[in-house]
């Protein structure tokens, strides 16, 4: 450790260790599993807030579905817009500080473009709702709650995008601030709009909607604001950067492109059994997998928080050229997010019907939830590997072999998987799906842990290590803007180090 308290990875520095190790990578994943956390909080809200209506299990039913379909477009997007944490982190690895910043503007430009061209859904949205075939009470809540939350879908992106940019210059308190005043925001408009307090008339599901649109641009501005003119804002020079820069932006779609075509695909294949195949089961299994969904997300958002870690600290060490301190962090992750989701999947088996019944209190839902928590349990820790993996793989800029692998597998195992056990054996019920779920999950984070175990990502350059700087305008390289940045106690850097592929 320096004289700044900034742990160090010099040659023969005691810190070159398990524990500084730890230590590095809990201090970057500590505000990311707080904004991860936070994110969960929000959705668990508005769920236990819908569930104050006077048909809860309609409501909890459509704001679930419906949150799958928005997600099941907004994914292309955030596959993207994740992998600004790659170039950003492998950057300032490098010792390019304005290009971190130029990058996020890229994400920005992209989202912007991409949010007005799914303005265009809205009225297509009572269509699909007509397809999917649910309940015309709850085909009319979620028809209103989807059109609604298109109109946040461009600032969803650019806050993502904002959001892997602090992450990937090793601030992520910036953005763990940001996501707790927003989840607070939600809260409160929440509870006044779908329960009509305050004054204010009862929304229903629709008041859902309307806060966490205003929640998410309060969000973007907030982190927009900090990247141009916070605290640690002058290393990048932000509002130099803003331009369209097409190589960056090249360089970014390219990393990102594979990324994102593996979230439509995995999360629309998560919409398909959802919400096509469960529902066919009726609104009681809808309600029972919506419930045991919330309680997953607390199991493997904190995990990605972790996930979201071990990908920056792997960008870094590869744009320092340190393959080796890639690979101990991300085996590391892998360990954290086990011991947590591990103890999750017992907390499921103890005490899942007690789980179920704080949201609802329906008998056959308490029971069919209790069972699929069960199911739950069974891939919690190779959900954890999975989750640490790919963003291992991300961070290092391995997104196209994912892709094609992960989507075959997804598709293969557990959508054809479930279409035949509904129709072999349905006396399982919504069961029937959850077995092949469980096994999905089990296949595909051995194959990530095996991909990375190979070592294929070493041979990847996103951002051109080799090649010159290519900024937009002059700044004299500086170690010490780069050093500045990273140089707190918050963080575990190297400076010694920073931009020279030292190993």
């Amino acid at each position: 450790m320096d004289g700044a308290g900034v742990l160090s990875d010099a040659p023969g520095s005691p810190d070159l260790s398990w524990r500084h190790d730890l230590r590095m990578l809990l201090l970057i994943a500590g505000p990311n599993v707080a904004s991860t956390v936070a994110q969960t909080l929000m959705s668990f809200v508005d769920y236990a807030i819908v569930s104050q209506l006077p048909d809860p299990s309609a409501a909890q039913a459509a704001v679930s579905s419906s949150g799958m379909v928005f997600f099941s477009v907004f994914s292309l997007l955030l596959g993207v817009m994740v992998c600004v944490t790659t170039v950003v982190s492998q950057s300032f690895g490098a010792n390019r500080p304005r290009d971190c910043s130029a990058y996020a503007w890229q994400g920005i430009w992209i989202s912007m473009l991409f949010g007005v061209g799914a303005l265009a859904l809205w009225p297509a949205t009572p269509t699909l709702y007509d397809f999917i075939g649910h309940d015309p009470k709850v085909r009319l809540m979620e028809v209103r709650y989807t059109q609604i939350r298109w109109v946040s879908l461009g600032a969803a992106g650019a806050t993502v995008a904002l959001a892997n940019f602090f992450n990937g210059i090793h601030r992520p308190k910036v953005n763990a601030v940001s996501v707790i005043a927003a989840t607070v925001l939600n809260a409160i408009l929440t509870y006044t709009l779908v329960l009509g307090r305050w004054g204010l008339p009862a929304m229903g599901v629709t008041g859902a909607a309307w806060g966490t649109v205003t929640a998410t641009l309060f969000r973007t501005t907030w982190l927009l604001a900090a990247m141009c003119f916070g605290r640690h804002a002058a290393p990048f020079h932000a509002l130099r950067t803003w331009r369209v820069n097409a190589d960056k932006m090249r360089r970014l779609v390219r990393v990102g492109w594979p990324s994102g075509v593996s979230f439509v695909l995995d999360i629309a294949a998560w919409s398909v059994l959802l919400v096509f195949i469960v529902g066919k089961f009726g609104t009681v299994h809808l309600a029972a997998t919506a419930t045991v969904f919330r309680y997953l997300e607390m199991s493997f958002m904190p995990a990605v928080g972790i996930g979201i870690a071990v990908s920056t600290v792997v960008g870094r060490a590869i744009g320092e050229g340190r393959p080796h301190l890639a690979r101990r962090r991300a085996a590391l992750g892998s360990a954290i997010n086990m011991i947590y989701m591990g103890v999750m999947g017992v907390i499921y088996v103890v005490f899942g019907p007690g789980l179920i019944w704080i949201f609802n209190g329906d008998a056959a839902v308490i029971t069919l939830g209790a069972e699929l928590l069960a199911f739950a349990a069974v891939f919690q820790l190779f959900d954890a590997v999975g989750i640490t993996y790919s963003n291992a793989l991300r961070g290092a800029g391995d997104t196209r072999w994912p892709m094609v692998v992960g989507t075959i597998e997804v598709w293969a195992i557990m959508i054809c998987g479930s279409l035949w056990v509904i129709r072999a054996h349905p006396e399982l019920g919504s069961k029937g799906p959850w077995i092949f779920a469980t096994a999905f999950i089990i296949v595909i984070g051995t194959t990530f842990w095996v991909r990375w175990r190979r070592g294929k990502w070493e041979q990847i350059d996103v951002i051109g290590r080799t090649e010159p700087d290519a900024a937009d305008f002059e700044i004299a390289p500086s170690e010490p803007a780069v050093a500045e940045a990273a140089g707190s106690p918050e963080v575990a850097a190297e400076p010694e180090h920073v931009g020279r592929g030292s190993k």
